[in-house]
């Protein structure tokens, strides 16, 4: 019975010192954030706009374009102060990352105001095609 619970023991004193069984949260190999991180990034079209999320507290969102994704981390150009600037961003550094989405105001306005003239167009039309049109 001693030896049973001495090599039990022994066993669980060398897979817990272990620096692969420590390190590595319940369920997930050490790489899994980083590969998890790569895939979705690599599903986001190049050129889409993105917001970075760092890992240090108190950093603000990053905002901008999808560069090269590399296996070590991927590239965001941003604008600041009307410069362009390529920020090259570890994986280990990066919290997460959205794709935003969505149309900005501008092209949304456009689309409005040409509905909006098309369907004076047509009452206009129909109203000069119901008086006569003489």
């Amino acid at each position: 019975m001693r030896r049973t619970l001495a090599t039990a023991l022994a066993i669980l004193l060398v897979l817990s010192s272990s620096p692969s069984f420590a390190a590595a949260p319940q369920g997930q190999t050490p790489g899994a954030p980083a590969a998890a991180l790569k895939q979705q990034l690599v599903s986001i079209p190049a050129g889409a706009v993105v917001e970075v999320r760092l890992q240090q507290k108190g950093s603000a969102k990053l905002t901008g374009k999808l560069g090269t994704v590399t296996d070590e981390g991927f590239e965001v150009q941003t604008v600041k102060s009307g410069k362009v600037s390529t920020e090259k961003l570890a994986f280990a550094d990066v919290k997460s990352v959205k794709e935003k989405k969505g149309m900005h105001i501008v092209p949304k306005s456009l689309i409005l105001a040409g509905v909006v003239i098309g369907i004076l167009a047509l009452v206009s039309f129909i109203a000069y095609a119901a008086g006569g049109g003489d």
